[in-house]
């Protein structure tokens, strides 16, 4: 049995990184951010603000919209969320550290009355019912051990007919045993499933108007070009940040490239509808 946590994915790891590059901006430890000035630094998922801009405009959200993120990180997408539409989130992340880190951000950025940072696990903590108006994911629910169990939850947290945007990481084909080590150890993903399986679970929580969109190619493209750019960049980020910070993170950019070049990775979006009958309330 592997020992690996989610808190040993090298994403998530050096976290002091943020603050070296608010330095480089002339930002202090204790200064107001301008919100924009994160927003090059704080997006961990595929194509920055672009991703959640098009989520944004999916869902249609406003000044009176109430968002759930979960798996919010350092709160990144949350922050963009309500800086540009207005929108309330309520940001839920697992790791004490993240939360805690996006909680002094997003006070420096002076959004602290429209992102509410929730520390905690999302297949157990409590959560409202029928309070949002939408739910937005990036990267996280393969993290999530029991992704039939959350998206139950989900469906009971979203207002009848509420929306649904998640972008995650799927299964193409299967992983060689030493990628599926690795994909469960280093990445932490213990829920990756095929694309069919995943849209199984969504029906499975009385979710409707349920899409799916391959992103596999486009990603691919896109983990390929970030590896290159990653090891093309060494020196500068090593010099602000330490070699033990940019083999962390050279690992993990090196390894997504592998796994989708394997031909086992693949990427999905996927959007959906909450159901509009209320949900039984044994489904925890």
């Amino acid at each position: 049995m592997s020992d690996a946590t989610i808190a040993s994915v090298p994403l998530y790891t050096n976290l002091d990184r943020i603050a070296n590059e608010l330095a480089a901006r002339g930002i202090g430890p204790s200064d107001p951010i301008p919100p924009e000035q994160l927003f090059a630094i704080d997006q961990w998922h595929y194509h920055g603000t672009d991703a959640i801009r098009a989520a944004a405009d999916h869902l249609l959200l406003g000044p009176a919209s109430r968002v759930l993120d979960v798996g919010s990180g350092v709160g990144g997408p949350a922050r963009y969320l309500a800086h540009v539409t207005g929108c309330h989130v309520t940001a839920l992340e697992l790791q004490p550290n993240l939360n805690a880190l996006a909680e002094d951000l997003t006070r420096r950025c002076g959004l602290g009355e429209r992102v509410t940072h929730r520390c905690g696990d999302a297949l157990t903590c409590s959560l409202p019912e029928a309070a949002f108006d939408a739910v937005v994911s990036w990267l996280a629910i393969l993290h999530i051990p029991s992704r039939p169990r959350l998206l139950r939850r989900l469906a009971r947290s979203l207002r009848p007919g509420a929306g649904c945007y998640i972008e995650d990481l799927a299964q193409r084909a299967p992983f060689s045993d030493r990628d599926l080590r690795d994909l469960r150890q280093i990445i932490f993903g213990v829920s990756v499933s095929s694309i069919e399986d995943y849209i199984g679970d969504f029906h499975a929580a009385s979710f409707t108007d349920v899409e799916a969109t391959d992103m596999t190619q486009d990603w691919s493209a896109f983990a390929a070009a970030r590896a290159a750019a990653w090891r093309a960049g060494h020196t500068d980020y090593a010099r602000v940040h330490g070699e033990a910070a940019y083999a962390a993170q050279e690992m993990f950019y090196d390894l997504i490239r592998r796994l989708y070049e394997s031909g086992s990775l693949a990427g999905v979006r996927l959007t959906a509808r909450a159901p509009l009958a209320p949900i039984a309330s044994q489904w925890s």
